[in-house]
Order: structure tokens, then C-alpha cells, then sequence
């Protein structure tokens, strides 16, 4: 009896000793883990304020208030967004700002317009399409639909929510307000764009007719032309063909494609170039090093204070002309993206 007492004895010390030496295992593999969770903790907390204080040190180079800055840091973690993206690129500055104007009434108007032209995202080159009604230029014309009718329109003016379009000499317009229009514009050297929306309000200005409409991002975007163009500025030598002696005029060559050229000449030389609509011409002009003459026919004129510049198509051009200057357009047109993608997105 002894023996089995003793036996137990030993066999329960045994286990309490295994039993100890468990949890004080267990003990320790927990204290490392919190140890560990700690230094991830207290790393992740000290990265998150470098990156904190290395945005606001970026920002302020930019010219930025301290009060955007807040904003933009704010709004970018709220939306799980890059905070630097937001000064870097238009797209992600702009997501960050329509959700502060959403959860705010009272938004700083001037504060985000002056950020928005410090950082560089006032202005969309020709060569960016639109992404927004956010991005259409001021005054840009266009032509409003509803009901099978047509009207001309402008945009007078815009802001963080609403962009507001001139109905242009309407003496007495239709009610539109609560309707859903359709608005149609040509953005030049662009393309044409078609915008969808409901009239919100009709405010009258000293006679003005102004629609209130919401902005957003569903603009339809139809390329009008049928070669990609870019600008250039280069001395376009040139013979008008309809005259018996031709004298050479040195025209300013402004952008071209595959299918033609713009070239322009200041106004008081323009009775030097007898120039209209239909005129043929023979031009000769250096492009990126290669030297090329091509024969063109005027197909549009636009006037202006101190240009008058004239649209040329290219007529009979050589295969090996046109393949070069596509792939001019092609390689200018690539640099220009590059420089432009990090900004625009």
C-alpha cells in the first residue's frame, strides 16, 4: 500500500512539474508574442508618423496650407488612398476632395481652387481627354438637347458640385428645371464630348438664363478626327500652285498629322498670301531632321487678333511621307504621356 501511495505521490509531483513547466512555456511564448506584436505596433506607429511629417514637409514645398494639408491627409486614410498621390496625381487629388465636399456643407471653395492651381490640376493639356465635367473648360461652347431641340450653350461657370451653362439669346426658354438635358461640345484638338445630367435649378442674372447641373464623371468622349495631331513649331516654306510665278512665303508651321497641316502668318502679312478656301499649295519643311515636300489643299481659315491660320490637308502624299510622320506623331505623342502621367493618372 506504501508503494502505490509513494508511486502516486510520484507520479502527481511528475505531472505538476510537467504541468509548471508548460505554462511557463506557454507563458513565455506569449510574453514574445506581445513583445513582438509591440515592435510591429510601436514600428508601424512610428513609420506612420515619418510619412506623416514627410507629407506635410512635401505639401508645404508645394505651397500648400496647413489647412488642405490636414484635408488631404484626412480624406486620402479615409479612403484607404496613398496620401502623396493626392499632390502627385490629378485623378487621386480629386477623389479626395469630392469626399471632403460630400461629408461637408460648408467647404472651402477658394481654399481647394487655389490648392488645385498650386499643385498644377487647374489645367487639362488637348492631349488628356476629359475625365470629368470637373475638367471642361470655362466658356467652352456647346449645344444643349432636349426634346428634339436644340440650343446653344456656355459654360459660365463651375464649382465643387455644380457646373452652371449659359443658355445663350434665348428670349423666352423652355422650362428645363427637373428635366434631363444632353449637352454636346467639341473640345479642340481634342475631341467631341456628350454630357448627361438633370437641371437642378435655373438661375436668372441680369437676363442671364443659367442651368445649375450636377458634376460627374460619365462623359462620352467620340474622336473626331481621323489621324492624331501634335503640336509643332516650325518655318513651313511654301509656293501658292494657282499663281503663274509663286513666291515662296514662310508660314509658321503650329500642329500636323498624317493627313495635314495648321500653319499660320501674322495678320499684317496677309496680303502677301493670297490664300482662300481650295487654294493648293507646296510646302517644304524640315520635321525632326528629315526634310519633306508635300502638296496640301486649304480647307478651313480661323482668324484671330493677331494670326490668321489656315488648315492644310495633305493631298497625293507619298506612302513613305505619311508612314514618317505618323511615326513622329506616335513618338512625340509618347514623350508627352510620360511627362504628363504622373500628374494627370
Amino acid at each position: 500500500m506504501d508503494e502505490r501511495l509513494k508511486a502516486l505521490e510520484s507520479f502527481k509531483s511528475a505531472t505538476d512539474t510537467q504541468i509548471t513547466e508548460i505554462l511557463l512555456l506557454i507563458f513565455i511564448i506569449l510574453f514574445l508574442v506581445l513583445i513582438f506584436i509591440a515592435i510591429l505596433y510601436f514600428r508601424k506607429t512610428i513609420k506612420a508618423r515619418f510619412l506623416k511629417k514627410l507629407f506635410y514637409k512635401n505639401a508645404k514645398e508645394k505651397g500648400l496650407s496647413e489647412k488642405i494639408i490636414d484635408i488631404l491627409w484626412k480624406y486620402s486614410k479615409k479612403l484607404n488612398r496613398d496620401p502623396f498621390l493626392s499632390l502627385e496625381v490629378k485623378a487621386s487629388f480629386e477623389k479626395v476632395i469630392d469626399q471632403y465636399v460630400n461629408e461637408n456643407s460648408n467647404y472651402d471653395e477658394e481654399l481647394i481652387k487655389e490648392s488645385r492651381k498650386k499643385l498644377g490640376f487647374d489645367f487639362v493639356p488637348p492631349f488628356v481627354p476629359l475625365t470629368s465635367t470637373k475638367d471642361i473648360e470655362l466658356f467652352q461652347g456647346g449645344r444643349l438637347n432636349y426634346q428634339n431641340q436644340t440650343f446653344p450653350v456656355s459654360l459660365y461657370d463651375k464649382d465643387e458640385k455644380y457646373m452652371y451653362w449659359l443658355m445663350i439669346d434665348l428670349a423666352s426658354p423652355p422650362d428645363l428645371k427637373g428635366k434631363r438635358v444632353k449637352i454636346i461640345f467639341l473640345r479642340r484638338d481634342d475631341a467631341i464630348y456628350t454630357l448627361e445630367g438633370e437641371v437642378k435649378d435655373i438661375l436668372n442674372e441680369n437676363g442671364k438664363i443659367i442651368l445649375q447641373i450636377p458634376h460627374h464623371a460619365d462623359l462620352k468622349r467620340t474622336q473626331r478626327r481621323q489621324y492624331a495631331r501634335v503640336e509643332i513649331d516650325i518655318p513651313v516654306k511654301t509656293k501658292i500652285l494657282s499663281e503663274i510665278k509663286p513666291q515662296i512665303i514662310i508660314f509658321e508651321g503650329k500642329d500636323i498629322s498624317a493627313g495635314g497641316i495648321r500653319i499660320c502668318i501674322p495678320q499684317d502679312k496677309r496680303k502677301t498670301a493670297s490664300v482662300g478656301i481650295g487654294t493648293e499649295l507646296e510646302m517644304d519643311f524640315e520635321l525632326d531632321g528629315k526634310k519633306l515636300k508635300i502638296n496640301g489643299q486649304v480647307v478651313n481659315i480661323v482668324e484671330r487678333k493677331n494670326t490668321i491660320c489656315y488648315g492644310i490637308k495633305f493631298k497625293n502624299i507619298k506612302p513613305a511621307d505619311e508612314s514618317y510622320i505618323l511615326k513622329f506623331v506616335k513618338k512625340k505623342q509618347q514623350k508627352l504621356r510620360e511627362l504628363i502621367k504622373n500628374k494627370f493618372g
